[in-house]
């Protein structure tokens, strides 16, 4: 199966075996680069012709009612694959799926149509902790793009000149990677935003602030940056200044005034400069005081953040999206916070694919951002699923799509890497994890009820070798993805010490194996790190009671 799943597919059985292409027409450079990408040669002699066509075929989204540039078609013959988009960006698209369809051995004969059906689909770098490496934020945004995501916002929490210093101009160095960052980006087919976030010292009534706010702009602008954020999230929902408080009734009048004077100034030396807003009231009530007057102050072509009933919403429905809407006069644009695992949810690693968002939601909404982990390579894995429910969620299957996200980032190595991963999936979306243990175990006592201690034992066995096999490849530091995860691993390197134990207990229950097992349960769930769930400790009071 390729992902995201197109729209639309009408093949036949006939499957051809290509391992190299000759392309011709127009936007050849894309499509060759994308096609190196994949290390498919362009040498070959199946053909692959690429058309322009802007016309209504190429462009009208029927189930939204709108256009989009980022639709195509694939018509693949025998010996010839032509490709008709109405611009590059279309191409891009198009040449990653035949690319999929090739190196998956997937290509067979017959027709695609495909275009996505949310309008905005993308992440944002917006959470406490230690920011990205350059390096990883290239990495993030070329698997992104090549997974159909067309948006990035920069909003960094602890980029100084993000948040404490906004008013100071980037030193050149960090200027330089910001740029860096702008460009692959856009040959990346990504909208690039900038963001500032000047609410812990702003004052309202300042024109030197303002003025410092807009100069600031400025000089991420002469990068070449026409999307910006003013984010106001996180900050004291009360004036710091006295002087605000004696021109302004209210906080939200302040932040309306402040959101028009910006997006005004904005628009007078670039008219096609676009602007997405943070409320500090960011998610909850729809109808509240604060949102509902901020949304209707605004101007109606800023975009307005949202994320949800919950700051961490367990699910985001078109119920609340049309609810927004009749309160703001906005489509909310979804900041999802997740797979983000800060503050308080720092012990939590978030692998698991995204769920809990309708179906339907791109018929109410601008679209979905999704905020990261500080841990970047694994973000992708969540991140993959997300570009494939945003693509097409209609189609959306997200056990397909997260065993798809770890034979993309793990290659043959997926299989094993399963055996932790089970463990991971405690977040806002879901309280419940190890179901794969949990089934495993719930068999294991089963045969153990019954009478068949040799075929309990002898399956615990075979899952205890496959859990430390598992252990002994992500204990390796040098794969980036491994090293990110080392308290997580540390933890299951105790997990797979606990299961050999309750194993050699249920074998030859001494003493000694019992109150051995019974050090090694409390040293197991004293730990705060979270992994497993109730199954293994389960697992080990069963043992110690001998039942």
């Amino acid at each position: 199966m390729i992902f995201p799943v197109p729209a639309k597919t009408e093949l036949s059985e006939n499957k051809l075996e290509i391992c190299a292409v000759s392309v011709q027409g127009e936007c050849v450079p894309v499509a060759e680069r994308v096609l190196d990408s994949y290390n498919i040669a362009s040498t070959g002699s199946y053909k692959v012709t690429v058309k322009i066509e802007n016309s209504e075929k190429t462009t009208c989204v029927k189930e939204t009612d709108s256009f989009s540039d980022e639709k195509y078609f694939l018509e693949i013959g025998q010996s010839e694959c032509v490709v008709i988009a109405s611009c590059e960006k279309g191409v891009f698209r198009a040449i990653n799926t035949l690319s999929k369809m090739i190196v998956n051995g997937e290509l067979y004969v017959g027709s695609v149509e495909d275009y996505p059906l949310f309008f905005k689909r993308g992440y944002i770098e917006g959470f406490y902790g230690k920011t990205w490496s350059t390096e990883k934020r290239h990495s993030v945004m070329r698997l992104m793009a090549k997974y159909g995501m067309n948006t990035f916002y920069y909003a960094p929490k602890d980029d100084i000149y993000h948040r404490e210093k906004w008013k100071d101009f980037y030193p050149e160095a960090e200027y330089k990677n910001l740029a860096d960052l702008y460009k692959e980006a856009t040959d990346n087919y990504l909208s690039f935003y900038w963001c500032v976030g000047p609410g812990l010292s702003y004052k309202y009534t300042s024109a030197e602030d303002f003025n410092a706010l807009i100069n600031k702009i400025k000089s991420v602008y002469e990068i070449g940056v026409k999307n910006f954020g003013l984010l106001l999230d996180d900050i004291p929902g009360e004036f710091q200044y006295d002087e605000d408080a004696a021109v302004y009734d209210s906080v939200v009048d302040a932040h309306v005034r402040l959101v028009n004077d910006t997006y005004k100034a904005l628009k007078e030396f670039d008219s096609e400069i676009n602007l997405t807003v943070c409320p500090t009231q960011y998610s909850g009530d729809e109808h509240g005081e604060y949102i509902s007057k901020f949304g209707k102050g605004i101007s109606a072509d800023v975009s307005l953040f949202w994320t949800g009933a919950e700051i961490c919403s367990r699910v985001l429905t078109v119920r609340e999206a049309k609810e927004l809407f009749d309160a703001t006069s906005h489509k909310p644009l979804y900041w999802d916070n997740y797979p983000v695992n800060d503050c308080e949810m720092f012990q939590e690693m978030h692998l698991g694919a995204i769920i809990g968002r309708d179906k339907a939601l791109y018929k109410e909404c601008e679209g979905l951002i999704s905020n990261v982990m500080e841990y970047a390579e694994c973000s992708k894995i969540p991140l993959m699923t997300i570009a494939d429910y945003l693509w097409n969620p209609l189609a959306y299957n997200p056990q397909e799509s997260l065993k798809n996200a770890h034979k993309e980032i793990l290659g043959d190595k997926a299989d094993l890497f399963s055996y932790f991963a089970d463990h991971l999936g405690v977040s806002c979306l879901s309280k419940y994890s190890s179901a794969y243990m949990s089934e495993k175990l719930s068999h294991i006592n089963f045969l153990a009820s019954k009478g068949d201690f040799e075929g309990a034992l002898n399956e615990f066995k075979e899952y205890n070798s496959k859990m430390r096999s598992c252990f002994e490849m992500i204990s390796d530091e040098t794969v980036p993805l491994f090293a990110e995860m080392k308290k997580w691993v540390k933890k299951f390197g105790m997990c797979c010490d606990l299961l050999d134990q309750i194993c050699k207990t249920r074998e030859n229950p001494t003493d000694e194996n019992m109150e051995y097992l019974a050090e090694l349960t409390e040293k197991y769930n004293s730990d705060a790190v979270i992994l497993t769930g109730f199954c293994l400790r389960e697992a080990a009071e069963k043992t110690l009671n001998l039942y």
